[in-house]
């Protein structure tokens, strides 16, 4: 419901702009889609407040490999990504993109 939805809008904006300890933000999209419209809203509201993320393009495993590179193109395009170092290739199916995640993860956490 649209009051459903304000009422997790105000939860998500006090979370983001308000907690100190949070340094890194990865923002998961469908792999198999173009973004959503909440999906380049999101990114939107993520870079107005100059906050540092990751997009993790999830469920690659259902999409053949040779059209990775269409699809993550797709994705950078619609969310206008500095480079395709902000997107991360993931499955947790196959576990691809894992080590990447995990690797971001670790460097922020030891920070």
């Amino acid at each position: 419901s649209k009051t459903e939805r304000a009422k997790w809008g105000q939860m998500l904006e006090t979370y983001f702009t308000q907690r100190e300890t949070l340094c890194h933000v990865l923002l998961m999209v469908d792999f198999r889609h173009p973004p959503t419209a909440d999906d380049i809203q999101m990114k939107d509201f993520i870079e107005y407040y100059g906050l540092p993320y990751t997009v993790v393009a999830t469920k690659c495993d259902k999409i053949p490999r040779g059209k990775w590179n269409q699809h993550a193109s797709v994705i950078k395009k619609a969310l206008n990504l500095p480079s395709m170092e902000s997107l991360i290739v993931f499955s947790s199916e196959t576990g691809e993109g894992k080590d990447k995640a995990w690797g971001l993860i670790s460097r922020y956490l030891n920070e």
